[in-house]
């Protein structure tokens, strides 16, 4: 069964990222804030390219939908697929660029926290927001297909009298 449910589920899901510029009313240190909003996914999203589109404009921001963005999946990230499921809120995590005076900019879209936690810790901005439940299904499908979790071995305990350590 696990070899009929890899051949179903593709290893890339077209995807789209709303980001929003918030206008904020009550610091003095900044007008507003970039965030990324959510994630849509979906056949109808897939473009050649990455495409920014105005989706709102008003007196409380502004809201653009980046298309053209894809979310890869690979063998070596089934454990951290399996953990996000598992969480509390699975969630899809967003790698954006951040240029000055410029809309937040998404680079990379991933399921994996392990990705995630990479870009982190190189100080890259990384949103985080709710997954949708086309893309739960979709990553359920592939962990079921490609996730084993590792055999616990038991440590043998050696007689401390019979190593070097143990003689005098």
């Amino acid at each position: 069964m696990p070899d009929s449910l890899a051949a179903t589920s593709p290893r890339s899901y077209p995807v789209a990222v709303l980001v929003e510029y918030q206008v904020v009313h009550d610091n003095r240190w900044i007008d507003g804030r970039w965030i990324v909003t959510g994630v849509v996914a979906g056949e109808q999203l897939a473009e050649a390219g990455m495409h920014c589109k105005l989706v709102h404009s008003g007196e409380a921001g502004k809201q653009y939908l980046y298309t053209g963005l894809s979310i890869e999946l690979h063998k070596d990230d089934a454990e951290s697929f399996y953990c996000n499921l598992m969480s509390d809120n699975p969630s899809v995590f967003v790698i954006c660029d951040e240029e000055q005076d410029e809309p937040l900019q998404p680079s990379i879209v991933t399921l994996s926290y392990a990705e995630a936690t990479t870009y982190m810790e190189t100080d890259q901005r990384v949103e985080r927001v709710e997954m949708p439940a086309e893309l739960y299904r979709w990553l359920e499908q592939y962990v079921l297909a490609n996730y084993v979790p590792e055999k616990k071995k038991k440590r043998k305990r050696t007689d401390w009298k019979e190593t070097d350590r143990g003689r005098h």
